[in-house]
């Protein structure tokens, strides 16, 4: 679908929403509330220009706004615009977020809550962007001596020879 965005101009009368595209002649609708307004807005577009089905959800539309009341129309749009901003700088953090955390997680070695705490976030977050590879733990395990039905800590290395059992006792 092409990057073109059609102007809607909406008004408000008598407890409802009206649409106009002006680029497209005879091209209007109108409904109760603006998520159906923005329905209705698509479909009809979409019947005008004689789009495939389904291409009603691709549509850009650039709304204007106009309420009856100047100054609201004006903060509202404010705000959408302000709020347009704070979304495209959420995506970029996002995404240099993830960059980050995956080169100090794979090239730089460092734990997830090491680079957590570097970018200011949960270590959760890292764990998803960034996973670690799983590497053999080292360290203790629990195994039994055959036959005795006690249990002992050995090497993770597969040796049991010389570890201690539960009671402190080394083992052989």
């Amino acid at each position: 679908m092409s990057e073109h965005a059609y102007r809607v101009v909406v008004t408000r009368e008598a407890g409802a929403w009206l649409a106009d595209v002006p680029e497209l002649d005879g091209t209007h609708t109108y409904a109760r509330n603006l998520p159906g307004l923005d329905q209705a807005v698509r479909e009809v577009i979409a019947l005008t220009e004689d789009l495939p089905n389904g291409a009603e959800a691709t549509l850009r539309l650039a709304y204007e706004y106009h309420t009856g009341d100047k100054q609201l129309d004006e903060a509202a749009a404010e705000l959408r615009a302000l709020r347009d901003r704070v979304r495209i700088d959420e995506q970029r953090v996002a995404q240099q977020t993830v960059l980050l955390a995956q080169e100090m997680v794979s090239r730089h070695s460092m734990s997830v809550r090491d680079a957590a705490a570097l970018i200011g976030v949960k270590p959760q977050r890292i764990s998803q962007v960034a996973p670690r590879k799983a590497m053999p733990r080292v360290g203790m395990r629990k195994t039994t001596r055959a036959g005795s039905g006690q249990w002992s800590m050995a090497e993770n290395s597969g040796s049991t020879q010389g570890a201690k059992s539960d009671s402190g006792r080394r083992t052989a």
